[in-house]
């Protein structure tokens, strides 16, 4: 992944395009990792609970195919700041901290954390909104109606019940997650991309982009669950919802307490699910925008 001659604008043009395609395609599996993060909250390990399968099934008999699919347009614009932002600042500030020499993997580590953990911070209320909608289908499960019709009326609601505040609901973990995933995530493309064309062939560059992608979304989705549960937790809950999270360290404690440590890699399956496809999209239609651009 190179910084380009192609312009900023048209560079981030083409980051936040391809992570908008890229989410809208695996939206599905972003919506069934947060109903398994937030199933059985806080309580023992020992009760029953759904699996992907049977908790997919279930929301598309109660709720209908569409319900995977909420909060799309809260995921878009997530993507298009967030995601864009992320990947188009990474070799910018990569390159900065390596200097003229190749960048070494501490470079790139810290490159990706700094990168995601910025473009989260500024993306922090789109996720607020996202996940509102996509937690919002467990009333209907429970036999409640829903409380948002719409991710404008989310963002409105939210607004007015509980203030600008609520738009930095789980700011820290989201910020801590999306260091973490992409100081993991995208230093191991950048990296595997290289050493992958030796295995595939110098002269099949999307096979190595693919290969890379892959091994990015594995270190993407192990680094990231356990911030990721945290995160859902804090920003599905209001401030005003009963057994409201008092901060970060406070839910960790108390999910750990009820439900075990491994509840924190809750929903692992559908983080890669969603993750692996996710990074071998992005990727390929980046690298596929990033050329076309450059050659005009």
């Amino acid at each position: 992944m190179e910084a380009d001659a192609c312009g900023p604008l048209l560079r981030f043009a083409c980051t936040s395009t391809s992570c908008v395609a890229a989410d809208a395609v695996v939206l599905p599996m972003d919506f069934l990792k947060t109903r398994l993060q937030l199933q059985n909250e806080l309580v023992p390990p020992s009760a029953p609970k759904l699996g992907p399968l049977s908790m997919a099934a279930k929301v598309a008999r109660v709720e209908g195919p569409t319900a995977f699919w909420s909060g799309l347009p809260a995921a878009a614009a997530r993507q298009a700041s967030y995601g864009g932002l992320c990947f188009f600042a990474y070799p910018y500030v990569r390159d900065a901290l390596a200097g003229d020499a190749a960048a070494p993997l501490w470079a790139q580590i810290s490159a990706g954390a700094l990168s995601g953990g910025g473009a989260a911070a500024l993306a922090n209320p789109t996720d607020v909104v996202k996940v509102r909608l996509q937690a919002d289908g467990r009333r209907v499960l429970e036999g409640r109606p829903r409380r948002y019709a719409s991710a404008a009326a989310a963002a409105a609601s939210v607004f007015r019940r509980e203030g600008a505040r609520a738009f930095l609901g789980g700011l820290a973990p989201n910020v801590a997650r999306a260091a973490a995933v992409n100081g993991a995530g995208i230093a191991a493309y950048d990296s595997s991309k290289r050493v992958a064309g030796t295995f595939v062939g110098e002269g099949r560059p999307v096979a190595g982009v693919l290969v890379a992608a892959l091994c990015g979304g594995l270190a993407t989705a192990a680094a990231g669950c356990p911030f990721d549960i945290v995160k859902t937790r804090l920003m599905a809950r209001g401030a005003d919802d009963a057994g409201a999270y008092r901060g970060p360290a406070d839910c960790v404690a108390r999910t750990v307490r009820a439900e075990g440590v491994l509840a924190l890699y809750k929903g692992f399956l559908p983080v890669y699910g969603r993750q692996a496809p996710f990074n071998v999209l992005n990727y390929v239609l980046m690298e596929w925008l990033l050329d076309v651009a450059r050659r005009r």
